[in-house]
């Protein structure tokens, strides 16, 4: 097991701040023997998950493609929630954007969005790029529907971010601020994310818990919208719940949050 998680160490050294890398950087980086980390890389390239680029450095391999064209045909949340997100994009305002995205580690991911046919600005949630899970609608009410073991271990590690976020200066003010959402069941933001953009989202929930969210994104405006679509996302948000408990997946979603130590 040691070896695996060297392994996924290195996979992780590979960001899109620093692409590629050699052997004997990603022994240092790891704090291992050169001769430890080619068999790191071995493995990984036989795998595919890595591969040789230029001058004895390597990027992401091929494998990586073939695993993201398995979860686009095969992910259960993202087999659920495609027609009902055709259905909301809709009745959505022009320029909309709507977003599908789960939790990752201590991060938030997005799987899948979908835009009308309007010519619109992107927004920053694209998929795949690891978003915080303190600023912007889409986030918040995942964030909201955490245990609050994770949560406790977040506002330790996070307290800063979590203060300039506007979500309480204390544990008790940030307990109190997600509580808000929780009974609500939806949150709304303007502007903290994208400017000029308005985020309306509601928690998909496996036991209470949120393993994800439907969200809505709209320029600012059409903030007349934001009353009509906190339904819609909420039904939507139901929906794809029922779909994936129809198919027998929504218990295997669920996945630990997992909260790094800083650095």
């Amino acid at each position: 097991m040691a070896g695996t998680d060297r392994a996924i160490s290195v996979l992780r050294l590979f960001t899109l701040s620093r692409p590629s890398w050699s052997v004997e950087e990603a022994g240092t980086a790891l704090g291992v023997s050169t001769a430890s980390a080619y068999r790191y890389f071995a493995a990984l390239v036989d795998g595919g998950l890595l591969t040789p680029s230029t001058k004895a450095r390597y990027i992401l391999g091929p494998a990586i493609i073939q695993y993201d064209r398995q979860i686009q045909l095969t992910d259960p949340m993202l087999r659920a929630a495609r027609p009902i997100m055709n259905d909301a994009i809709r009745t959505a305002p022009p320029d909309t954007t709507v977003l599908l995205c789960r939790i990752f580690r201590d991060k938030v991911l997005c799987v899948h969005q979908i835009g009308d046919d309007h010519a619109q600005p992107a927004v920053s949630y694209e998929r795949g790029r690891p978003m915080q899970l303190f600023v912007g609608a889409t986030s918040k009410v995942i964030l909201a529907h955490l245990p609050s073991r994770d949560l406790r271990n977040l506002y330790e590690h996070d307290r800063d971010r979590i203060e300039a976020a506007g979500l309480g200066r204390d544990w008790s003010a940030f307990k109190a601020a997600l509580s808000s959402i929780r009974k609500a069941g939806y949150a709304v933001t303007s502007s903290e994310v994208d400017l000029q953009r308005i985020g309306v989202a509601a928690p998909i929930l496996n036991d209470r818990r949120a393993i994800g969210s439907l969200s809505y994104v709209i320029p600012a405006a059409h903030e007349s919208s934001t009353t009509r679509l906190i339904p819609l996302a909420i039904a939507g948000a139901r929906a794809i719940e029922r779909a994936m408990q129809d198919e027998g997946t929504l218990d295997g979603q669920s996945a630990k949050l997992s909260v790094e130590s800083p650095a």
